[in-house]
Parts: C-alpha cells; structure tokens; sequence
C-alpha cells in the first residue's frame, strides 16, 4: 500500500492547501498544481455542508490532473477506499474523498451526510472553483454512495461498488458501471444492458468485499442495505478488493480518456 502523506492542518476558509494552490471555500480559481517528489500528497480540505471534511489526493508529478470524487457507504469513510484511491494514483487521477468526519460540534448522523447526491454536487462545485475540468471528472461510491453517483453524476462517468439494484432507477450518470457480487446480485442480474450502463458481477463475492473490520476472508460487520430495509453482512475478501480496485480503475480511465485528450489545454 502507498504510504500516503497525510497533511496535519486542516484548511480553512482563510488558508490554502500546502504546494496545492487550493482555496476550498471561498472558490480559488488556481488551478491544481504538480507536487514535488515522488509520494502521491494527500491534504484535508474543508468543503460547505453536506460534505464537511474530505481528503484530496493527487499523484506527485502532475498537472491538468483527472479528478475522481468517492462518495462513502452510509456509514462515512473507514478506508476502505485506500485500494481504490491506490489504484487510480497509478493511472495519474487525483481523487477527493468524502465522508471523513465533521466538527466536534456537529451533530451525528444516523447516515452519513456526504453519501448523498446533494454531496456529490457540491463536490463538484468546490472542483470546478478550484481549477479541476469538469468534463474530466468522474465518481465513484461505495454502497449508499454508489446509488447517489448513478443518480446525481448527470452527464459524467460513474462507478458504483454493490449499490444494490433492488428499485435502482436508470442512472443519470453516463457511462455507468455497477460493480455487485454475484453472491448478492439482488436484482442486478435481471437489469437491462444498454449504451452507457455496464452492470458487472464478481463471481463469489458477497457484499462490501472490501469493509474493514474483519481478517479476510472472515465476514466482516453488518452494514446498512444500500437498497432500504434493513442490514447486509459484508463478507471481507482482500482478493476480491483487489481485482475490484483495478476493474473500477480501469474503466473510469477509458471513460475518461476522450474527455482528458479534448480538454482544453
């Protein structure tokens, strides 16, 4: 696993983030710049509400960077998106994590509130001030948050891990990838193909193969259903985290591909 560099400070309204050039409130339009070295940097930023703290990772050595937006499950960010970001490091994506926590000041939630579509958005928002190309972005959710990506990355690509497809309405991202394990396909065996949606199932994966909590292969916790009703037993697989990891990687690199080669430079 890369050893990520994890900034202490985290930014706020008046500060920019170290050697990023980025102003995550107030809309800065500097554009990201490359980082020295040879380590990938990860800084925390602050984003307006729903989403609160995220971390922003970007290769060491880049500019004009794609960026991936990662919406957690509903219960926040517990790194399980590590091998994801990993992976797309190597293709040379920066990626903006949601879901790391909120103020001591803030309430809980029963759900994580950067799981939802209205994050997703202002997400988007905060990369387009910051100087990200919208036409090379995508997203990417883990459960709860892979059904707020299929629905509110309107026009862009999207990957969702183990969404469940039970009542899944047609995506509004395009193209779109649902990524389920076959030993708990739900309805996602019966969905219709079609131009922008790729439904795929991982042969002996249960669901959420990469939650933490558990030694793989041993099950992992009990989760909420991403569909409603109820709670799923996550069934840890580092294999299957693995291959996962790499899939999602390389098809958002051939979503992307045409929007990065026509960005303007």
């Amino acid at each position: 696993m890369v050893a990520f560099l994890i900034a202490l400070a985290i930014v706020g309204e008046s500060a920019t983030v170290a050697a990023l050039s980025i102003d995550p409130l107030c809309g800065g339009s500097a554009a990201p710049q490359s980082v020295e070295g040879t380590e990938p940097r990860a800084e925390l930023v602050r984003l307006p509400e729903p989403v609160g703290l995220a971390r922003l990772v970007r290769p060491a050595v880049a500019s004009l960077t794609p960026l991936v937006i990662v919406l957690p499950d509903a219960l926040s960010e517990d790194a399980r998106s590590e091998p994801y970001v990993e992976s797309l490091l190597r293709r040379g994506f920066a990626a903006l994590v949601l879901g790391m926590g909120e103020d001591l000041d803030s309430p809980t939630h029963a759900v994580e509130p950067a799981a939802s579509s209205a994050a997703l958005g202002v997400a988007l928002a905060w990369a387009t001030r910051n100087g990200f190309d919208l036409a090379a972005t995508a997203a990417l959710g883990f459960g709860l948050g892979g059904r707020s990506v299929l629905a509110g990355a309107a026009g862009r690509p999207a990957a969702a891990l183990y969404p469940g497809c039970s009542g899944l309405k047609p995506p509004a991202a395009e193209p779109a990838l649902i990524l389920q394990g076959a030993a708990a396909a739900q309805d996602c065996v019966a969905m219709p193909t079609s131009t922008g949606l790729t439904p795929r199932l991982l042969p002996g994966a249960g669901h959420a193969w990469d939650a933490p909590g558990a030694v793989w292969p041993n099950s992992g916790p009990v989760l909420p259903n991403p569909a409603g009703g109820g709670r799923l037993r996550a069934r840890a697989d580092l294999v299957v985290t693995v291959e996962a990891a790499e899939v999602v990687a390389d098809w958002l690199a051939a979503a992307l591909a045409p929007r990065v080669r026509s960005a303007p430079q």
